[in-house]
């Protein structure tokens, strides 16, 4: 993959507001961010590689528990420089709105992350060097029994969703849960991306002018809605190991499965 001419990207939003309600038997009443894996926290553990491929900024829109955030990364100077935003409404919105609070920050493109994520050291540099402003990491099967799928159209191939080592990019034409009728999936979205100032600014008129309370509405399916006005690329690696955790079979799995599967990935690479 050629090594994009756009601009450098410094800047990287992780949206942390969730309830973490499904996770309450595993963490209590902590944020999702801050579920240890083999003693280092989510949040920590993406920061360190956001660190590592450059990023020196990072905007956290917080929500549920925001104190929580505030004192475990209180001594990390070791991390990028992190501002804190607040979605006051986090109870009743979804991570779109998380990004809507924040957007009068973001005067470049950026990386946008979730906070519940545990993924491989490949992520983020595939998605820094795509050729192109805006890209959404896709990877190939998981298998987590909580696929969100991207679709893109579907020109009567078979689909070569699958899982190998190969790396492949296109259009996407929705991103949905729901099985899309006329569309082929190619891939599962990992919640890793890269926006540009023009796509913030299309999803943010966008949600602005639908918006009601409360509103659940998520920034991948305000993607899905503006795709169709405004072409964005999704990049799949087939083989990217990778989950998020939202609840006690993702906790389990990412301990017993992916974790030991990102040691092995690490080690040969």
């Amino acid at each position: 993959m050629k090594k994009s001419s756009f601009s450098k990207i410094s800047t990287a939003v992780i949206l942390a507001a969730g309830m973490g309600i499904r996770l309450r038997n595993v963490i209590g009443t902590c944020p999702k961010g801050l579920l240890e894996i083999d003693g280092k926290s989510l949040i920590i553990r993406s920061l360190e590689r956001l660190k590592k491929e450059g990023i020196d900024r990072v905007v956290m829109v917080t929500g549920f528990q925001k104190t929580m955030y505030h004192k475990h990364l209180r001594h990390e100077a070791s991390l990028p420089d992190i501002e804190f935003i607040h979605s006051s409404r986090f109870a009743e919105t979804g991570s779109m709105h998380s990004l809507f609070v924040a957007q009068d920050v973001l005067l470049d493109d950026f990386l946008l992350l979730e906070s519940d994520l545990l993924y491989e050291s490949r992520a983020l540099p595939s998605v820094l060097n795509y050729e192109g402003p805006d890209v959404v990491l896709a990877s190939g099967k998981t298998g987590s029994n909580d696929e969100v799928y991207i679709y893109g159209e579907n020109h009567g191939e078979r689909s070569e969703y699958e899982t190998s080592s190969s790396t492949v990019s296109g259009d996407i034409a929705a991103i949905s849960k729901q099985p899309r009728r006329h569309l082929q999936v190619q891939g599962e979205l990992v919640g890793i991306s890269k926006i540009s100032q023009n796509l913030l600014r299309t999803m943010c008129a966008h949600h602005e002018e639908n918006l009601t309370f409360p509103c659940s509405n998520h920034y991948e399916e305000c993607i899905s809605e503006v795709s169709s006005e405004q072409v964005v690329h999704f990049l799949r690696v087939d083989d990217l190991v990778w989950t998020e955790i939202d609840d006690q079979s993702h906790y389990d799995r990412a301990v017993k499965k992916i974790y030991p599967g990102i040691i092995r990935q690490e080690t040969l690479s």
